[in-house]
């Protein structure tokens, strides 16, 4: 049955949707969180610090990734709208002021990596002894010096992924995504241990597959730009010079707090991991490969959570308001029922994981197990407040109250906490990440207050 023609109200129209949207990407960041882990899998050979040099490495491209994240979500709550009410031509101006601001970060990023590879790796480096210390900031520069040239690729790809994803055309993306991961993954077994007589290259092997998959990907997503037949996809270029200050200022209203939010939010990742560090030699890879891990339970969410900001920002656009809101309380229902499976099944799969690592020290396997543990429980929680800030009260432009709840239990409890514990407390690292976690308690109160007052539910394109 073709999904147009049925009951937008119906519940099997709300579920297909969901599926026809949200799967590709679930799928995709699945395969990207498999790809992190199968990475670090691969480095863990070359010794437990080789495993904490490329997992800070990566923190710095993780840190791009939720600026970009910021600016181009809130970018796309526009496009949204916009497609909700067919305006084609502020599409355009929507994703050519995405790709500058793109530019401009990228290239930020690709300097600081670069040419201060050293200065960014000893923000994290508490080792004591010299020749470790050396040779951690010489994983770490060897691996930035080349992977800052994917910043760029992955920009270019992050943008039209968003701008497609914004449309409903989902698939081809993931496809890509899914295309990039695979050659990723066989990149790195050629090069990391050097395989069918290519060259041996540790971490610039892991670096340089990174950086190759990451430009193909982006080869593939623009000529199907070039290519496409769809108006929305052949962006009109000289519609720059009808963009206005007031279309800017329109669009950085609600882009920018959501650009401070994923900023803000992805340095208080980068404090915690600085905080941890000061534990132990070990606690580095320990948060490292947990967080890939839990990145696999995160690709329901990120599907559902997409899912649920397309299409109540379209519902949006086309001013169908209270629909918008009924599916808002679906949404949420939702993300109450998968925090829980998941949950469950990652404390059921936390041991049989960690057994994995086996081959790094005992200790960062069993603070593995323990860390799986403490998030299985929090996971609900988390499903929950990713789906109001991602979701619902996104789709609606409700980016400052979203900044706000995000970055204050964070900034006033989580991250002070971490240091304080860290340094002070002599307690474990896995309990310390338990009380750590109480700011996203204070982050759900928050959010559920909003949520239900329905102050997020906005049609952008007429206010």
């Amino acid at each position: 049955m073709d999904l147009e023609l049925l009951d937008h109200n119906s519940n099997q129209y709300f579920y297909r949707k969901i599926i026809r949207i949200g799967t590709p990407i679930a799928l995709a960041q699945l395969m990207t969180s498999l790809l992190s882990i199968i990475d670090m899998f691969m480095v863990s050979s070359l010794g437990n610090l080789a495993v904490e040099a490329v997992g800070v490495s990566a923190q710095f491209a993780f840190l791009l990734f939720m600026i970009e994240f910021g600016f181009f979500s809130g970018l796309a709550i526009f496009i949204a709208q916009y497609w909700g009410s067919k305006e084609i031509n502020n599409i355009h101006k929507v994703f050519i002021i995405t790709l500058i601001i793109g530019a401009i970060i990228s290239t930020l990023f690709f300097i600081f990596a670069f040419f201060f590879p050293e200065v960014l790796m000893g923000i994290f480096d508490h080792n004591s002894e010299l020749a470790t210390s050396q040779l951690f900031k010489e994983y770490g520069s060897n691996y930035l010096k080349i992977a800052a040239f994917s910043y760029f690729s992955m920009t270019v790809s992050f943008a039209i992924g968003m701008l497609m994803r914004s449309v409903e055309k989902v698939g081809y993306p993931q496809i890509i995504a899914i295309g990039t991961v695979v050659l990723n993954t066989f990149l790195n077994y050629l090069l990391i241990q050097g395989k069918f007589g290519f060259p041996e290259m540790g971490v610039r092997g892991a670096a340089l597959a990174t950086t190759t998959s990451s430009m193909l990907g982006a080869v593939f997503l623009v000529a199907y730009m070039i290519f496409s037949n769809q108006e929305v996809f052949r962006i009109k270029f000289n519609e720059y010079k009808n963009i206005t200050k007031d279309f800017i200022l329109k669009l950085l209203k609600k882009a920018l707090p959501v650009a401070v939010n994923e900023t803000i939010w992805g340095l208080g990742m980068s404090f915690y991991l600085i905080a941890f560090a000061f534990i132990g030699e070990e606690t580095i890879s320990s948060i490292v490969i947990s967080n890939q891990i839990i990145g696999l339970f995160w690709a329901f969410m990120s599907g559902l959570s997409s899912a649920c900001a397309i299409m109540i920002g379209k519902k949006l656009g086309e001013n169908n308001l209270e629909l918008a809101k009924r599916w808002g309380i679906k949404f949420t229902k939702l993300s109450v029922v998968a925090g829980i499976v998941f949950g469950a099944i990652l404390f059921l799969l936390s041991d049989p994981i960690a057994n994995q690592f086996s081959h790094l020290p005992s200790e960062v396997s069993r603070s593995i197990s323990l860390i799986l543990k403490v998030f299985s429980f929090y996971i609900v929680i988390k499903f929950v407040n990713v789906i109001q800030i991602v979701g619902t009260l996104r789709s609606g432009g409700d980016t400052l109250y979203s900044l706000l709840a995000e970055i204050l239990p964070l900034w006033l409890v989580g991250v002070p906490l971490a240091f304080i514990l860290s340094i002070y407390s002599g307690l474990p690292l896995y309990i310390i990440v338990a009380i750590v976690n109480i700011e996203e308690i204070l982050k759900l109160i928050l959010l559920l207050w909003r949520f239900m007052s329905f102050k997020w539910v906005k049609n952008l394109t007429i206010s």
